[in-house]
């Protein structure tokens, strides 16, 4: 079983048309959990295998012209990384980070001791 990869979206677009598109078309009924959604943009989390779902979020930019997305994703065993796009280009960057058990383990909230 791969690795579940968590994915924090922030997208925006100044066309509301377009926005909507998007939205009625690539978010709905897909494994996405809206944070906050507003006139002018969204923010969404999905959880994927392994990676974020690269050929979608090219795809989006694609289809979405007016729309900026940035992906931050973490997956279980520690790898990390932004996805940022628009049709002015792509980028991304990746890093070992803390897996997610080690994250848990170390930031658990603590017992205030008496």
């Amino acid at each position: 079983m791969p690795n579940e990869c968590s994915n924090h979206f922030v997208l925006t677009c100044f066309d509301a048309a377009e926005l909507n598109d998007l939205v009625q078309g690539e978010l709905s009924g897909a494994n996405i959990t809206v944070v906050q959604q507003c006139a002018k943009g969204i923010k969404f989390n999905q959880v994927t295998d392994s990676v974020p779902d690269y050929a979608w979020l090219h795809r989006l930019v694609t289809n979405y012209p007016n729309c900026w997305i940035k992906n931050e994703w973490i997956e279980e065993g520690g790898m990390a990384g932004v996805w940022v796009g628009s049709v002015n280009g792509i980028r991304s960057l990746t890093w070992e980070d803390l897996s997610l058990e080690a994250h848990y383990d170390i930031f658990q909230p603590q017992i205030p001791q008496h």
